[in-house]
């Protein structure tokens, strides 16, 4: 049994989700509303992939002309996976599914708020919400259309670049980290010990600097900000940036993340997306 549509997330509280996939799409639904759990069928009205290219508008149209307002009026939702405005529209977020054909397995975060991209202060002004802490906790999603939980080191999260995105509103790209990614990572842990360190992960890949963070959660800890304060003349130009976060399992049994961040640069652009494997083959290989 395939989930299908994935359009309804129970509003998500102030702390990270955690959420079990184990089985079918029935199993999930044992003990809830049929309409609220992620693998909850019916009649969706997908973000339609090409629309991407002929409005870059398009992503915030649906989320603030449908998502918000079907979660304000408490309508069934049509359009996105979870909407979570608890905290209020200016910081709350919504999950939406893409649906192009070759990204099966990616999800979108999308603040509810109008921010256009990497490039906003609005994310590196104090107490800014942390889109990233609720991306990770998105990867249910994914996990949901795949009937497992996705392992710790098998995810990851990506922003691209003003000039290398197709959308202006910030989106946070929530699907599996590529098996090139993760085993170069994992190669090479012991070299990625202190601050940010250069790594080329795999040959067709340019470099990126990347920051180990040990510790089990995001809460508190905002790669927007990391990046911007941590990597030189990032902060006046963050635009120019793409960032990525990969889930890691260290060599003495601990998870933690792995910051990669990369400037933009003639003929080479910034796209940490790319690093993004939405077909997911290294978990569906491992099943």
């Amino acid at each position: 049994m395939a989930c299908s549509g994935l359009r309804v997330g129970s509003p998500r509280s102030a702390g990270p989700r955690r959420r079990k996939h184990e089985g079918e799409c029935d199993r999930l639904a044992q003990n809830r509303d049929d309409s609220r759990h992620p693998c909850h069928t019916g009649r969706p009205r997908p973000f339609f992939f090409l629309s991407r290219f002929l409005d870059p508008d398009a992503l915030w149209k649906i989320v603030n002309g449908q998502c918000v307002p079907e979660q304000q009026q408490q309508a069934e939702r049509r359009h996105c996976a979870e909407v979570d405005i608890s905290k209020g529209v200016d910081r709350g977020f919504a999950v939406l599914k893409d649906n192009a054909p070759t990204k099966p397995y990616n999800y979108l975060l999308i603040p509810t708020k109008r921010i256009t991209g990497i490039e906003d202060a609005t994310l590196l002004a104090p107490g800014a919400e942390n889109y990233f802490e609720h991306a990770w906790a998105a990867r249910s999603y994914p996990g949901a259309i795949l009937k497992r939980d996705l392992d710790w080191n098998m995810v990851a999260l990506a922003v691209n670049s003003a000039k290398d995105r197709s959308q202006n509103q910030l989106h946070i790209h929530v699907s599996c980290v590529r098996a090139g990614i993760r085993n170069a990572l994992k190669d090479n842990e012991a070299k990625l010990s202190e601050g940010w360190v250069p790594l080329k992960p795999t040959a067709s890949d340019p470099s990126y600097l990347v920051f180990r963070l040990k510790r089990d959660n995001l809460s508190g800890f905002n790669p927007f900000q990391a990046v911007a304060d941590g990597i030189p003349e990032a902060r006046a130009a963050m635009g120019f940036q793409t960032i990525v976060v990969v889930g890691a399992v260290f060599r003495d049994g601990s998870r933690g993340f792995y910051i990669l961040g990369r400037r933009r640069e003639d003929g080479a652009p910034a796209h940490g997306e790319d690093l993004i494997d939405p077909t997911c083959q290294s978990v569906k290989q491992a099943q």
